[in-house]
């Protein structure tokens, strides 16, 4: 069995009509791409817990969940991903609605595999990096969240500038207490320097 390695973007494409899902993956495979069927709403949102993608190319008329109702429920944390409907003549005026709720850009059908594929490149490079931001966001979340409620009131404090002594005063503690939450905070962070600290928090959120 040969394995292929493709670094080319992820793509969902969410469609009801298995010959057009067939037909979209293949060729866009071969613009280097990877593409991820799925058959209705429901199914994309479910691999949105698992997966992680760099565009989305979704229909608009699908039975049950429609690809409306399939954006609007698209996770707070996952809008950074672009999402492009792909749409009949008919649906535009609706599609042009859906681009006022967050959608990127519209398709019409039929259309070719290459234009489909340039719609998506001009989007997924910009995504790559909110993606990775986001990631990154989410990591910092994560450490932040690992310190105790003293921990990081004392490293608040670090990022606004302020040395063991002074945090001491202002919190009411020994200046070696103020050394020992702050080294216990470092350890857990995994940073040490104070440009990184404030990245950090930055990142999470916190200031």
């Amino acid at each position: 069995m040969t394995i292929a390695f493709n670094v080319g973007p992820a793509v969902a494409l969410v469609d009801d009509n298995r010959q057009i899902r067939t037909s979209i993956c293949r060729g866009l495979t071969k613009h280097g791409m990877r593409c991820h069927p799925f058959a209705c709403g429901e199914d994309f949102l479910e691999g949105l817990s698992y997966l992680s993608f760099d565009c989305v190319l979704l229909d608009l008329r699908m039975p049950d969940l429609d690809g409306m109702q399939t954006l609007r429920r698209i996770p707070s944390q996952k809008r950074y991903i672009p999402v492009i409907f792909f749409t009949s003549y008919a649906d535009v005026s609706i599609a042009v609605d859906a681009m006022k709720l967050g959608a990127r850009d519209f398709i019409e059908k039929p259309a070719s595999i290459a234009e489909i594929a340039k719609t998506i490149e001009g989007f997924t490079v910009s995504s790559s990096v909110r993606s990775r931001n986001a990631d990154m966001a989410g990591g910092a979340r994560s450490l932040v969240k690992t310190l105790s409620a003293r921990e990081n009131e004392v490293m608040m404090l670090v990022c606004e500038g302020f040395r063991s002594k002074q945090i001491a005063n202002r919190l009411a503690l020994s200046p070696r207490t103020i050394d020992a939450h702050r080294y216990s905070a470092i350890k857990k962070l995994g940073v040490n320097d104070l440009p990184n600290i404030v990245r950090m928090f930055q990142l999470a959120g916190a200031i």
